[in-house]
């Protein structure tokens, strides 16, 4: 597939068939992670492939963080636009089922040189903003292979990095779920790249 097809063909989705993904379809994948540009060339990232689903339970349930309720859905999508409705309101059902009926889920992490409480500067974040080009060459990786899937980052990573005995300064960025998709995909709202440039100045 050409990249633009790729770019083009990326989407957003969180229910899968059943069908097993091939393993040489997500070794090209993960592959192509380690192929992008990276802080330092180190490429300090590293990918958890959660495969024994009672481990895969254990770490959705400590990954998932509190459940909403129906005053704080309501209140929450008060205050969006109208497009951005159905997309939450398709999310939020699905988000623990997506990660333990997709065929695989995949952990990506990444070495901190500092923890985020003590970054002071943008290029503290370095190893951060290496580790979404990543996972940015994944997900056109996977679109290339006919593969969907979405980014899910938790609010608490301490328990997850114990669970799977992460090292010390390393951390979750997102968890992953791949599959073949459903037919049903979220809709991205068009954006205009006119709106969107700047010449000289903004």
């Amino acid at each position: 597939m050409e990249l633009y097809e790729a770019v083009e063909r990326r989407r957003t989705v969180r229910e899968f068939q059943s069908k097993p993904v091939e393993e040489e379809k997500l070794m090209r994948v993960l592959e192509a992670g380690l192929k992008a540009p990276t802080h330092n060339h180190l490429r300090e990232w590293e990918f958890i492939l959660l495969k024994d689903f009672e481990q895969r339970e254990k770490v959705v349930a400590a990954a998932k963080g509190k459940n909403f309720s129906e005053e704080e859905v309501e209140k929450a999508i008060s205050k969006m636009e109208e497009w951005e409705k159905p997309a939450y309101l398709a999310a939020l059902p699905v988000q623990k089922r997506m990660m333990l009926t997709s065929p695989e889920l995949l952990i990506v992490c990444f070495r901190m040189r500092k923890t985020f409480k003590e970054c002071k500067t943008l290029y503290d974040l370095n190893n951060f903003a290496s580790v979404w080009a990543c996972i940015e060459n994944i997900l056109l990786a996977m679109a290339a292979e006919e593969l969907y899937g979405v980014t899910f980052i938790t609010n608490d990573t301490e328990q997850l990095k114990k669970m799977l005995s992460i090292p010390h300064g390393y951390e979750v960025a997102a968890l992953i779920p791949i599959g073949y998709p459903k037919d049903y995909f979220v809709k991205q709202k068009p954006i205009s790249l006119q709106k969107k440039l700047h010449y000289d100045r903004w």
